[in-house]
């Protein structure tokens, strides 16, 4: 294949290529190389969550709307929705699908018929008791290269990051 200009990946790039580690690409700031670890490390855990759930029939987005309503108990789809960091619009399909293997049912606000609230049925809340064990599980061998107090440190950064307004 023939190169074309200084393009680093050809437009129709069919196998992937080895670059001499004096042409790779490399960050000025540390930052955005720390990004691109904390996005390497959680596309790893989101996949190993994703292939431990698949056993269950569960997708993660399906897992974790039977845990929000599952832990706070009847939700309005905007609160699952906040809570998840999804539109409504994303959510309804996930709740649809939820809804036809029998996980959860939809109910109409009595006091404001526009809300709607997902709330699981009896099989819903028995999948999501049986359902925690093996979260908790997948979750501890993602951080097992971690010490406790590292963990906790580890959480502490996390929140202080995700509770800074970032920087404009």
């Amino acid at each position: 294949m023939a190169t074309r200009g200084k393009l680093l990946f050809p437009r129709r790039a069919t196998r992937v290529v080895a670059v001499a580690e004096d042409k790779r690409p490399f960050f000025t700031s540390y930052s955005t190389s720390l990004w691109v670890r904390f996005l390497r490390f959680s596309l790893r855990s989101h996949k190993k969550l994703e292939d431990d759930l698949q056993e269950l029939g569960l997708t993660p987005p399906q897992f974790y709307v039977l845990a929000t309503i599952g832990y706070a108990g009847s939700l309005p789809f905007g609160e699952i929705g906040a809570k998840m960091l999804v539109t409504v619009s994303n959510l309804t399909g996930i709740v649809d699908r939820l809804e036809d293997k029998k996980f959860v049912v939809r109910k109409r606000d009595d006091k404001d018929r526009r809300v709607v609230h997902v709330m699981l049925t009896e099989k819903g809340a028995k999948l999501y008791t049986s359902t925690i064990p093996l979260f908790e599980k997948c979750v501890g061998e993602i951080f097992a290269g971690l010490d406790k107090t590292e963990q906790k440190q580890l959480s502490a950064l996390l929140r202080r990051l995700d509770h800074e307004p970032a920087a404009r």
